[in-house]
């Protein structure tokens, strides 16, 4: 623009950054308080054909390094649009910020080149006002995260926006090479130059010795403050904040529906109507909703005001979406591909039930008819039943075999004797039930317990690993068997026992320590005791669905009312009437739990604040009511087991919910869907008995309307209709089936919520699913949660907005009892070195700590000075449980500084909120 001439690159474009000294002319010196104009060129920012992680890093360095070393900088712009220069003027800001010890003054101009009509006033104006708007946005969300005021950007940057935003017309009047060029452009830098002469007239300049100091001060700072410049700009991070709590909202408007198509189809399968699940017509049925999900999507991405700065994570959301719906759609396939096996594996019994029913029925009006003059009171009723029923048991079971319970006890004492266990050592285990507290291997009683020779802190960490390790694979692999298809076998738990004591014997390979035999014992009987109940519940079920014996027992109370009706004189009518109600008051039950276990998380991930948001915002709740309980066992669990801890607050949250602090709501969405049901009912019985009575049909084609009307909702065995085959008024039918259907739409009216637990749809579960699918990967220094709402978001780097004192995790000065009481993120920032592994010989400089291996490659620390409130008020107020639990102290280098125990736990909290604003 003023002719000045730089080196420049094969490509015409100024490589780096290089300085030119323009000397004062006599004729203006006067005016003037030095004697030279430094004028700092740079190569071009964010060029398209550099894309990349490591430019990003560069640009940001060199965009802060010469905006700090001018008293004025000069944004050249192609055009209106200063979009792209909006993120690199973010990471200025916020390093200014940061950079307190810096004595900085700068100011800038936006030039923008290349503007078709710059006469027109109006239009600047508007692009003026928008780029004040950009700029005041970018300094208040940086001010927040630094914890800084500053209302405006020009609070940080001196700017005027009417006098410091310039339009120039384009060099050429047409088309290059032949166009002449445009004087209005000379006009314009002229108009420029003495701008920039007359803010320097109110200068007094600098000395080249200062301005060496300068660069020197400047220099050191950015070295120490290099976070800023890999990191995103906080108006990303809060752009990418409300991504993710869209991106839940759909995820969950996606899940929720497929919930309400899976209890359908789950009903359809129950009532016989259903034996093949396809991968294309739940896609199908789901359509609507994804397609729905779809567009919000592209509107959200075409029409927020950040879309420029959303474009970025566009196609990785979009292809996040599409797995999340796809595997979906595969789970719900794979459940309800389970309960298909379950049906067929029982069908055998499935036509034995039908056949015990008929009998049942058959014997039943037989009975009662011959009992009918003289049975004269219901003592006397159920005593002759009783009677006969033993032996209609004997005679409907006898050619089938009973299903045995398990042993559990005996076969976990067999499969340890197996593996060569003394008896003595696994009977010493179990009866004093050391095995349930494994777990506290972190004390140094239990460690002592289970090591032989040397241990510290860091090994008693990594058992406490190979236990977690163990437990979960050994529980999955359980939870894999078929047992509620084919029941319970003994060979379950061996597989599990060998798998744990080759864990076992790997693990002591790599140490120089061995573990003792009752460690393996008590760690095989702890995995056995976990999956008892999960075992325990699914041999149930398949006894249940395949045990002759036990269905006929189960039938007893309800063939006693059949034959007591029958007994009393009642019609057929009648009869059959109780007999519908009786059968469909279970299946009421449960479609009504299930309905309102889905409203119920749906009203919560709406409504409640901590299920509402993002991951970020779920982790405040957590700590807030860790906080408020001041739960040391709860915290230790946090630390240790983040994802338990999560789990325990959403059953808890949803526990005060629907029944403390909602009840009159969580009654209200069961009463609604009470009402749905009864509806749905009354509907049937009246469109059964309409078309009956017009084909004039028997009862045979009523209950097979009617149960073909109920089939998505309810699930209706199929009656035996030869025992009510005298009935020839329909109208009669359906009155008494309604009147008997009063009761049980009362009975399910006055249910408690409690009654969701036993069965498959469970609000809390719900949503621990949705809420808990997200990362659950550790700071590898203090443990902190990476936030990200999404489980696998490579290629970005953990992240967590709030790291702690490393000493909150166990980590400690190598050779000492010295708890480090440093954050990591003033670590990082150090000059100070740490062990990458507690037995590694070689150290690493926390600087470069991402190449310390794996697991601190993949996270990006924030390097600063800022330390949240909320954690420095947890170590001071459980210092003593802290060092008792470690076996370490807060003292040497790890003291705890005075000023901490300054905090209250409201100030402690209340940090969280400043914290986590988004």
């Amino acid at each position: 623009m003023f002719g000045l001439q730089f080196a420049v690159s094969a490509g015409r474009c100024t490589k780096g950054a290089f300085m030119q000294l323009v000397k004062v002319s006599e004729e203006i010196k006067n005016d003037f308080q030095f004697d030279y104009v430094l004028v700092v060129d740079t190569e071009g920012l964010r060029a398209l054909e550099l894309e990349g992680n490591a430019t990003l890093h560069h640009d940001n360095e060199l965009a802060t390094f010469v905006v700090g070393l001018g008293n004025m900088t000069l944004i050249n712009i192609f055009g209106e649009n200063p979009a792209e220069m909006q993120d690199v003027l973010q990471i200025v800001v916020q390093a200014f910020m940061r950079m307190k010890k810096v004595n900085l003054s700068p100011s800038c101009v936006f030039v923008h080149q290349n503007v078709t009509d710059i006469a027109a006033a109006e239009k600047n104006m508007d692009g003026k006002k928008r780029l004040q708007e950009k700029l005041d946005q970018m300094a208040q969300l940086a001010a927040k995260e630094e914890v800084c005021d500053a209302e405006c950007f020009s609070d940080v940057i001196a700017f005027d926006v009417q006098k410091d935003v310039k339009y120039f017309a384009q060099l050429w009047e047409g088309s290059p090479p032949m166009a002449p060029p445009n004087p209005g452009y000379s006009e314009s830098i002229q108009e420029l130059k003495t701008f920039i002469l007359s803010k320097a007239s109110q200068s007094d300049g600098i000395t080249l010795s200062k301005f060496k100091s300068k660069i020197h001060d400047l220099w050191k700072a950015l070295m120490n403050e290099n976070f800023v410049f890999s990191f995103k700009n906080t108006l990303e991070i809060a752009v990418y904040r409300k991504l993710e709590v869209q991106y839940w909202n759909w995820t969950w408007t996606l899940r929720s529906n497929m919930l309400t198509i899976e209890n359908g189809l789950h009903t359809r399968i129950e009532n016989g109507k259903l034996d093949k699940i396809e991968l294309n017509n739940l896609h199908k049925v789901m359509s609507k909703t994804y397609e729905k999900i779809k567009k919000a999507m592209t509107t959200y991405f075409d029409d927020d005001r950040d879309k420029e700065m959303l474009v970025q994570w566009r196609g990785r959301f979009e292809n996040k979406i599409k797995e999340f719906h796809d595997e979906q759609v595969r789970g719900v396939k794979r459940k309800l591909n389970e309960v298909i096996q379950q049906k067929n594996a029982c069908k055998k019994l499935d036509d034995k039930k039908t056949e015990f029913e008929n009998k049942l029925l058959q014997k039943s009006k037989e009975l009662a008819h011959q009992l009918k003059d003289k049975a004269k009171d219901e003592e006397e009723l159920e005593k002759y039943f009783n009677f006969v029923w033993s032996g209609w048991v004997r005679e409907l079971t006898a050619d089938t075999k009973p299903i045995e319970d398990i042993n559990y006890e005996e076969d976990q004492s067999t499969i340890l004797q197996e593996l060569g266990f003394e008896w003595r050592l696994i009977d010493e285990s179990k009866t004093s039930g050391t095995f349930k507290k494994i777990s506290e291997v972190e004390t140094t009683t239990k460690a002592t317990y289970y090591i032989k020779g040397y241990f510290g802190y860091e090994e008693q960490q990594l058992i406490r690993s190979l236990i977690d390790d163990v437990e979960k694979q050994s529980l999955d692999s359980i939870k894999s068997k078929p047992v509620t298809t084919r029941g319970y076998s003994p060979t379950y738990l061996r597989e599990v026992a060998n798998k744990v004591k080759e864990n076992v014997k790997e693990f002591e390979s790599k140490r120089k320590y061995a573990l003792k035999k009752v460690f393996t014992v008590d760690l095989i009987l702890y995995v056995f005791h976990r999956a008892e109940s999960w075992l325990s519940e699914s041999h149930k079920k398949f006894k249940g669905n395949n045990d002759a014996l036990s269905y006929v027992e189960s039938k007893k109370m309800q063939y006693y009312n059949i034959f007591r009706s029958f007994c009393k004189g009642n019609s057929s009518a009648v009869v059959l009437g109780e007999l519908i109600c009786e059968k469909l008051k279970v299946s009421t039950v449960e479609a009504v739990c299930n309905k309102t276990a889905i409203d119920l998380a749906d009203e919560m991930k709406c409504t409640f604040p901590a299920f509402s948001g993002n991951r970020l915002n779920l982790e405040k709740h957590v700590l807030k009511s860790l906080a408020e309980k001041e739960d040391f066992d709860g915290f230790i669990t946090y630390i240790r087991r983040p994802r338990n801890q999560v789990e325990a607050f959403i059953k808890e949250e949803v526990q005060k919910y629907i029944f403390t602090d909602n009840k009159d709501k969580a009654q209200n969405i069961l009463k609604k869907n009470v009402e749905g049901i009864k509806n749905l009912l009354s509907q049937a019985l009246y469109d059964a008995t309409e078309k009956v009575e017009t084909q004039k049909g028997d009862t045979n084609m009523w209950v097979k309307e009617f149960s073909s009307l109920l089939k998505k909702e309810l699930t209706f065995n199929t009656i035996c209709c030869q025992n009510f085959s005298d009935i020839n008024n329909f109208d009669f039918l359906k009155e008494e089936t309604e009147k008997g259907l009063v009761s049980v739409i009362e009975e399910v009216s006055s249910l408690s919520l409690d009654k969701m637990k036993e069965f498959r749809m469970k609000p809390d579960q719900i949503l621990i699913d949705q809420l808990c699918n997200c990362c659950w990967v550790t700071c590898p220094f203090c443990a902190a949660v990476c936030t990200n709402t999404i489980a696998d978001h490579s290629p970005e780097k953990h992240n967590v907005p709030f790291h702690r004192s490393s000493g909150i995790n166990g980590w400690h000065t190598r050779g000492t009892l010295n708890l480090v009481i440093t954050f990591c993120t003033t670590s990082v920032a150090s000059d100070r070195r740490f062990y990458p592994q507690h037995d590694s010989d070689k150290t690493v400089p926390y600087k470069e700590y991402q190449k310390a291996g794996k697991k601190y490659a993949t996270w990006q620390i924030t390097p600063n000075e800022s330390k949240l409130t909320y954690w420095k008020w947890f170590v001071c107020r459980f210092q003593e449980q802290l060092e008792n639990h470690y076996k370490l102290k807060f003292q040497g280098r790890g003291e705890i500084p005075s000023e901490w125990r300054n905090y209250s736990k409201q100030e402690a909290i209340e940090s969280l909120d400043e914290m986590y604003n988004l």
